[in-house]
C-alpha cells in the first residue's frame, strides 16, 4: 500500500527575518513595466531628429576639444545613413540619413553660451519636440511654419531652405569668432547646432537655438519689431504684434537710463556686425512680462489646480536647475536675471507697473542680394520712396533699426 506523501509547508524568508507561511499557489503572471517610448514621435521626421541628436552627443562625449579650432572644423561633418528592414519599426522608419555639420565648432559654441551637452541632449532626444500647431513636419513645411521647440521650451529648432545652410556656413567662422570676442554677451541667435536629416524622400535642414524668451516666465505680449511701418501689423493669420501694434499702442521699454545704455551698445554693436555681412530683416523679438498679472495668475493657478494638473512632460524639465520658477521671487534683489534662455531685464523701480522684458535678435540669415534688391525695387514703386519698407540696404536697415529701438528704450 503506497503511503501518501506527508506535504511539508513551506515557510518564505523576508528581508526584515519575519517568515510568512506559504500561500497557495496563483497562476505566475510575468511583471509588466512600461516601457520608455525611445525616440518615438507623431511623424518619421521628428523621431529620426531625436535619434540623431542623441548619437551626436553619445559621439561628442568621446571627443576632445581643441584648443584652436582649425579651418577644417569649419568644414567638418558627420554622417550616419540607416537601412534596416522590419526592424524597431514600431519607433523608426527603416531608412532614413542623419548629417551634423561642424560638429566640434558647436560642440565650442553650447560651452560657450553655457549649454551642457547633456542638458541638450535630455531635452531634444527624451520627448518629443512640438510645433505650435501641433502637425507634422510635412504638413507644417505646407503650412509655411518653420520652427519646433523642445518639450522644456529651452530650445528652438528652425527648418531652412539649402540656401541658408550655405550661407550659414560661408559666415559661421565670422560668427564664432564674434561671439567669443563677446563671450557669449550678444542679443544675436545663440546656435548650438546645425543638421540635415533624409526620410520618406524629404530633406531637411534645421538649425538649433536658443529660445530667446525666458522659460520660466509667463509671456503676455510679444512683438516683432523691424523698424518698418508697412504691412507691419497683427493679422488674424499672424496674431503675433509688429512695429504699427507697438506704437499705436504706445508701448516703451522702461528699464531707465543705466540698462537703456548698455542695452543700446550691446544691439549697436551686434547691429554692425550684421550690416558688415551685408545681412538685412531682421527683427527684435520681444517678449513683456506683467509682473501683477503673473501674480494673479499664479494665485489663480493654486486655487484652481491639483497635483493631476501637472504639465505633461514635466520629467523632462531638470529638477536640478537653480533657476527661480517665476521672476517674482527675484525682483527685491533688483538685479537683472539672466534666466535659462535669453536676457531678461526688470522695469525700472520708479515705474508703477512693474514688467519682465525679454528680447534677442532673430531671423538673421536673410542677405541683401538679387532677390532682395528687385523686392526693394518693386515695394519702393508701390509705396513710393519715402515710405519706411522692410526691404532695404543693409546700412539703412541698421540705421533705422537703431533709430527705432533708441526710441523704444527709455
Amino acid at each position: 500500500m503506497l503511503k501518501k506523501k506527508k506535504k511539508i509547508k513551506k515557510k518564505i524568508f523576508i528581508r526584515n527575518g519575519d517568515e510568512m507561511p506559504e500561500v497557495k499557489k496563483q497562476k505566475k503572471r510575468k511583471a509588466f513595466k512600461m516601457k520608455k517610448k525611445v525616440f518615438r514621435a507623431s511623424d518619421p521626421f521628428r523621431s529620426v531628429f531625436m535619434w540623431g541628436v542623441h548619437q551626436s552627443i553619445e559621439q561628442l562625449t568621446h571627443c576632445t576639444i581643441p584648443p584652436l579650432l582649425l579651418d577644417t572644423d569649419f568644414k567638418a561633418f558627420s554622417k550616419i545613413s540607416i537601412e534596416n528592414y522590419n526592424f524597431n519599426s514600431d519607433n523608426m522608419v527603416g531608412k532614413f540619413k542623419f548629417k551634423e555639420y561642424c560638429p566640434l565648432v558647436f560642440k565650442n559654441l553650447r560651452e560657450r553660451f553655457g549649454v551642457k551637452d547633456t542638458l541638450f541632449n535630455q531635452a531634444l532626444s527624451s520627448c518629443e519636440p512640438y510645433y505650435e500647431s501641433q502637425g507634422d513636419a510635412v504638413k507644417e513645411k505646407e503650412r509655411g511654419h518653420k520652427y519646433f521647440y523642445s518639450k522644456d521650451n529651452k530650445f528652438v529648432v528652425k527648418i531652412f531652405h539649402s540656401e541658408e545652410v550655405e550661407f550659414m556656413h560661408s559666415i559661421l567662422n565670422v560668427y564664432y569668432n564674434y561671439a567669443v570676442e563677446k563671450g557669449g554677451q550678444t542679443l544675436l541667435p545663440q546656435y548650438l547646432a546645425m543638421y540635415k536629416i533624409s526620410v520618406s524622400n524629404m530633406e531637411y535642414h534645421m538649425i538649433v537655438m536658443k529660445n530667446v524668451l525666458a522659460v520660466n516666465l509667463r509671456i503676455h505680449k510679444k512683438y516683432d519689431l523691424k523698424g518698418s511701418k508697412v504691412d507691419r501689423a497683427a493679422t488674424d493669420k499672424d496674431p503675433t504684434l509688429k512695429d504699427c501694434d507697438f506704437l499705436n499702442e504706445d508701448v516703451k521699454i522702461r528699464v531707465g537710463e543705466e540698462k537703456r545704455a548698455q542695452i543700446l551698445a550691446m544691439l549697436e554693436s551686434d547691429v554692425q556686425f550684421l550690416s558688415q555681412l551685408k545681412i538685412m530683416d531682421y527683427s527684435l523679438l520681444l517678449g513683456v512680462h506683467n509682473v501683477a498679472k503673473g501674480l494673479e495668475e499664479r494665485e489663480w493657478d493654486e486655487e484652481h489646480s491639483s497635483s493631476d494638473d501637472l504639465l505633461d512632460g514635466e520629467d523632462c524639465n531638470n529638477k536640478d536647475s537653480d533657476v527661480p520658477m517665476e521672476a517674482e521671487e527675484e525682483e527685491e534683489e533688483g538685479e537683472d536675471q539672466i534666466y535659462e534662455n535669453g536676457f531678461t531685464f526688470f522695469s525700472d523701480e520708479n515705474v508703477a507697473n512693474k514688467e519682465v522684458y525679454c528680447f534677442g535678435l532673430i531671423d538673421v540669415l536673410t542677405k541683401y542680394n538679387a532677390t532682395k534688391r528687385a523686392a526693394h525695387t518693386a515695394k519702393t514703386m508701390k509705396h513710393g520712396s519715402g515710405a519706411e519698407i522692410s526691404t532695404v540696404r543693409p546700412e539703412s536697415y541698421s540705421k533705422r533699426f537703431m533709430e527705432f529701438m533708441s526710441n523704444a528704450f527709455v
